[in-house]
């Protein structure tokens, strides 16, 4: 692996539903090094290409959320630089990133048990598109505290995205850079915030329920298990892993919870930053989906593979980034002190590229 150095009210429920894109099958997992360096590290399943790359976000950049029939939502300018992955080709719609105050926020599949209330013209100047919550939380948060007390003040009302042909139903995980996690959820109308001490994520169901989830694997343990007696006969594992005998190896979003939380917090913490990353990129390995194991058919018949099209790992601590894609199995690295927080444009660096290297300011065009 490559590694990098330096700083790098009357509700009108809408439920959405899977329309015409399948839901993906998203993995993300948060790991801190005993010098106390975090990390977040993720997978990105789609069933059509998101047509994604990294965009960086310099401070001062103006915002404006589109509402339903032309109406304008809330604008704001962006206190905060940051760096992460758009999503169609987009330069605003960011599925995830961190800023320079050291958070993470990623967008995770949800549709279908997503539900966001309906527009309301009169509180336009306090709505936010869904598609603008990552961006708008790195530009103008910098802790856990701060994202709180922001969103009590804002509603997030259903808001149709045509490049995807549907409201967007997400939930997102965010990270401050002491490793505490939190989930904001849209339930029934409402945003429900939770602590996230588990530090991995997915998709459906809700995350109490994967939590609560967790309970039904309470025998699983990272040390073998010991030879036993079953009446005169004498019992002993095969091998190696016995103690994880059982733990979910499918796609579905609860089993990759269960294997996340469970092989994440059964692992050795790394010493420090470097070696988070390096300990983050073989976890995440377990989590990568090839083209055609996980399938889906549409109404007219069309397959669509719900397959990894990339993968990050963000270095919360020292404000960077390594990326590969399903093409391209090389580590990249995009590091934000290399680049121009003060800028006047948004920059974006091509995630498809088989050869090409980004680490340093160079590597990003216009």
């Amino acid at each position: 692996m490559q590694h990098y150095f330096g700083i790098i009210a009357g509700f009108c429920l809408i439920a959405l539903t899977l329309a015409s894109i399948p839901a993906q099958a998203c993995t993300g997992m948060r790991l801190k090094a005993q010098d106390g360096s975090v990390v977040f590290a993720r997978t990105m399943e789609f069933g059509s290409d998101t047509n994604s790359d990294m965009l960086f976000v310099p401070r001062g950049q103006s915002w404006q959320s589109d509402m339903p029939k032309k109406a304008k939502g809330m604008a704001w300018k962006n206190d905060y630089a940051f760096i992460g992955t758009n999503g169609f080709g987009m330069d605003y719609l960011t599925i995830d990133g961190i800023n320079e105050k050291h958070m993470y926020v990623g967008g995770f599949w949800f549709a279908g048990q997503a539900e966001y209330p309906e527009f309301q013209p009169k509180l336009a100047k306090t709505s936010l598109n869904p598609a603008d919550f990552v961006a708008w939380v790195l530009g103008t948060c910098a802790s856990l505290d701060d994202v709180r007390a922001k969103l009590a003040k804002i509603q997030i009302p259903a808001v149709y995205l045509e490049a995807m042909h549907q409201v967007p139903g997400v939930h997102w995980i965010i990270v401050e850079g002491t490793g505490k996690a939190m989930v904001v959820e849209p339930l029934k109308g409402k945003l429900v915030i939770n602590d996230n001490p588990v530090g991995v994520f997915t998709n459906r169901p809700e995350f109490t329920w994967h939590q609560a989830n967790l309970n039904n694997y309470i025998n699983l343990h990272a040390a073998n298990v010991p030879q036993a007696k079953l009446g005169q006969a004498e019992l002993t594992a095969f091998g190696q892993g016995s103690g994880m005998l059982g733990l979910p190896g499918d796609y579905t979003p609860p089993s990759r919870f269960v294997r996340a939380a469970f092989l994440l917090n059964s692992v050795h913490p790394a010493k420090d930053a470097d070696g988070n990353i390096t300990l983050a990129w073989n976890l995440i390995n377990n989590f990568s989906i090839p083209k055609g194991a996980a399938r889906e058919f549409d109404k007219d018949g069309k397959e669509h593979d719900d397959y990894t099209q990339w993968t990050v790992v963000y270095d919360l601590t020292r404000c960077g980034v390594t990326f590969r894609t399903y093409g391209n199995q090389d580590i990249r690295v995009v590091r934000m002190d290399k680049l121009p927080v003060n800028g006047d444009k948004k920059l974006i660096a091509p995630m498809w590229h088989t050869k090409a290297k980004y680490d340093d300011v160079s590597g990003l065009a216009k």
